[in-house]
């Protein structure tokens, strides 16, 4: 004869007495010991003691709470031992609260019970559900462990919101087999219908392979080209289905503008100073020389026209050509308009009959430039764009047919591919070149040289913001002196014999790239 033998209070304050709300699952594991063990009393002889059972003990982890297992002791009676639970009320790891479990020969539908009592769910089982079973599991989910005994005794669940039905695995699989035969037989015996399905941004003949995988054996699907619009016929839930894929493919294409910058800031520098002298020998009847000034005490200037027959600083015409003889130390400034300016002495005559004529010439320029190009092109999600402007530079070629004149093209050109991505940024290749002609280095035969910058490049960036995506700065100095051998080298006299000049050339170059999605609401719906 089974009895229970009462706890006694010999531990903790904490364990001297049973929670009640574990009193229900405490009485269904003693009620699971117990029926097996009845059942094979009564199949025993009268004179035969009883079998000895194993333990077994299911603990649920609870915060500060004592749950308590059974077992059989030596003599055979059931009897409840504590046992201290850790963890906190309600925790939760995985996807249900998590149990030690250590049962050895329980009925399954006691220990299904048990643990639809823990996971707070309701266990509905079927007539084919059966037998006993022996599981240890220590820390695990209680749905996992649910799992696991469900698995080692062939059996399956479906769940619906709360409520879990379990049954062999193969009567689920024949039940799943016949739901398919009989969607599969509605669908077959449902009307067909057909639906218009107008496509706006997208080409229909694009969207039409998709929507095909949505069709029963019974559908079919045509596309107008004229209206660009899809003819459906099939059930009414293929139709739905369709219609949905249609909707989710058929929107704008995002639009970006591309605005690219090119900024060239250039600052030049030179100076050019040169001098010219010479002597000049001759006579005149009515002064002797023919400069008419009486040296050292007579000095006349005159400006540095380059007319002879320009008089300039109040002297006659004859001493103005004078002061433009063949100079013997020839090193003038650049001449040419905006060259500068230039200063002439004419001294007079030693005896009457040499002259002396000096000419200093001077030029300086400055300048400071700043170009900016600013090509701009709209263009649609991963579509390629190209905007150019330039010239054509003729140049003579040489071929078996003669001299034939050909054109080189300097141009600005912008060429780019963007994509908006997911989040609304842009990514793109971009390539940007600029070609001008530099007619101050030609070829042999005058036709002048290219000078090319550019850049290509693939970035990430918001819509809307502005990226440097290259710099060039370049300085280029110079300095030359030319001069009369051996006069030249002389000590503050050699300047007069030198021409001396200085040139400082600096450029910067910056590309910059502005994305902006021109229909971003539309497009991307935010």
């Amino acid at each position: 004869m089974n009895r229970l033998r009462p706890m006694r209070s010999d531990g903790p304050r904490h364990a001297h007495a049973l929670p009640w709300r574990f009193a229900g699952p405490l009485l269904l594991l003693v009620a699971a010991l117990v029926a097996p063990r009845t059942s094979a009393a009564q199949m025993l002889p009268s004179d035969d003691p009883p079998p000895t059972r194993p333990p077994s003990r299911v603990v649920a982890r609870e915060s500060a709470e004592v749950v308590a297992g059974a077992h059989a002791d030596e003599a055979g009676f059931l009897s409840t031992v504590p046992m201290q639970i850790n963890g906190a009320r309600g925790q939760t790891a995985g996807t249900g609260r998590r149990i030690d479990i250590d049962l050895r020969d329980a009925d399954i539908h006691n220990v299904l019970r048990l643990l639809a009592e823990v996971g707070n769910v309701n266990i509905v089982t079927s007539d084919d559900v059966a037998g006993n079973v022996t599981i240890r599991m220590h820390n695990v989910p209680w749905d996992r462990a649910l799992e696991v005994i469900l698995a080692a005794r062939s059996l399956g669940m479906q769940r619906d919101g709360n409520i879990i039905r379990i049954a062999p695995q193969s009567v689920l699989d024949k039940e799943r087999e016949l739901a398919i035969e009989r969607a599969k037989q509605n669908v077959a015996l449902e009307p067909l219908e057909t639906r218009l399905i107008p496509v706006s941004y997208a080409l229909g003949g694009e969207v039409a392979p998709r929507a095909r995988e949505l069709l029963t054996s019974r559908g079919t699907l045509s596309v107008d080209e004229r209206t660009n619009m899809l003819i459906v016929r099939d059930v009414a839930g293929s139709l739905n289905q369709v219609e949905q894929l249609v909707r989710s493919l058929d929107t704008q294409t995002p639009q970006v503008l591309v605005e690219a910058r090119i900024v060239e800031a250039t600052s030049t520098f030179s100076r050019d100073i040169g001098i010219q002298w010479g002597g000049d020998l001759g006579f005149l009847a009515a002064t002797g020389n023919p400069t008419g000034l009486v040296f050292p005490s007579d000095v006349g200037i005159v400006g540095g026209a380059s007319d002879p027959n320009s008089p300039t600083g109040g002297l006659s015409a004859t001493q103005a050509r004078v002061a433009n003889p063949n100079f013997a130390v020839n090193l003038p400034a650049a001449s040419g308009a905006g060259a500068g300016g230039a200063l002439g002495f004419t001294l007079g005559s030693i005896g009457r009959a040499l002259n002396l004529n000096v000419r200093l010439s001077a030029a300086e320029s400055t300048g400071v430039l700043r170009i900016v190009s600013s090509p701009r092109i709209l263009t649609l999600d991963n579509r390629e764009a190209t905007i150019a402007q330039g010239t054509l530079i003729p140049y003579s070629q040489v071929s078996a047919a003669g001299i034939q004149t050909a054109f080189q093209e300097a141009k600005l050109q912008l060429r780019v591919r963007p994509h908006v991505t997911a989040d609304g940024s842009i990514s793109m290749h971009v390539r940007i070149n600029r070609d001008e002609p530099d007619f101050n280095n030609t070829g042999a035969r005058g036709d002048p040289t290219i000078l090319r910058r550019e850049a290509e490049t693939d970035l990430l960036i918001q819509d809307g913001r502005t990226a440097v995506i290259g710099g060039i700065y370049t300085r280029n100095t110079g300095r030359n002196v030319e001069g009369l051998p051996l006069l030249g080298d002389i000590p503050i006299l050699g300047a007069l014999f030198q021409r001396r000049r200085q040139s400082d050339r600096r450029s910067e170059l910056l590309i910059f790239i502005t994305p902006r999605i021109v229909n971003r609401a539309e497009s991307l719906g935010r």
